[in-house]
């Protein structure tokens, strides 16, 4: 698959089948993942892949901290969110609307698939370590771009999933993840099933106009 092809190509999978991705291709995965540029070379990620029935069990932990605690999906803006960006979200809301309706799952599965990673038989869990600012979790960003491309370059599905980076004290704790160490992103990874109506969804893009200003 060429590049360009992975990057029109792939979309986030929210329903994955019952089917463990082999160990070989999971290696050959994060290999991959791991040729990604860093500043300086300083590579200062690191991943944790979880696999089977290690992910159900940190599903079942998340979902329980959620019951608890009520963190759900948002845009984490820390000023009034611009109407532009507000638009977007409500035109993801309308798209994924009527699939949600075929598929039986309310609006709530966002949040509740997330935190069980959509039943995906792998979990990569990107962390930073804390030596460094936020700022430099960009880097981790270049590696789990990386990641998404190669697993469709790979014939797998993925889905990014932020929300659990709520939840990061249960997911360094169950993983014995240094307790210094920041949880940047968690992805999701396995195989698409063909038939859930939630896998039709393409998230639509801004105009070019929009987004690139050329000077």
């Amino acid at each position: 698959m060429q590049i360009s092809e992975a990057i029109q190509s792939r979309r986030s999978c929210r329903v994955f089948m019952d089917q463990p991705v082999p160990q070989e291709t999971l290696e050959r995965l994060m290999s991959l993942t791991c040729r990604a540029p860093s500043a300086i070379n300083l590579q200062p990620w690191q991943f944790t892949v979880v696999r089977e029935t290690e992910v159900a069990r940190l599903g079942k932990k998340l979902t329980r901290a959620y019951s608890e605690r009520g963190i759900s999906c948002g845009p984490d803006n820390t000023q009034p969110l611009p109407e532009v960006y507000m638009e977007r979200q409500k035109e993801l809301g309308r798209l994924m609307a009527p699939l949600m309706e075929k598929a039986g799952v309310d609006r709530n599965f966002i949040n509740t698939g997330s935190l069980v990673f959509y039943g995906a038989p792998a979990v990569v869990v990107a962390t930073l370590d804390g030596a460094f600012p936020p700022e430099r979790a960009i880097d981790a960003g270049f590696a789990l771009g990386w990641l998404l491309l190669a697993a469709a370059d790979l014939g797998l599905a993925t889905c990014p999933i932020g929300l659990v980076c709520s939840y990061a004290d249960i997911i360094k704790d169950f993983l014995n993840i240094d307790s210094t160490r920041r949880v940047v992103l968690t992805v999701a990874v396995g195989f698409a099933d063909p038939d859930s109506p939630l896998n039709r969804m393409r998230s639509p893009r801004a105009s070019m106009e929009q987004v690139v200003r050329w000077y």
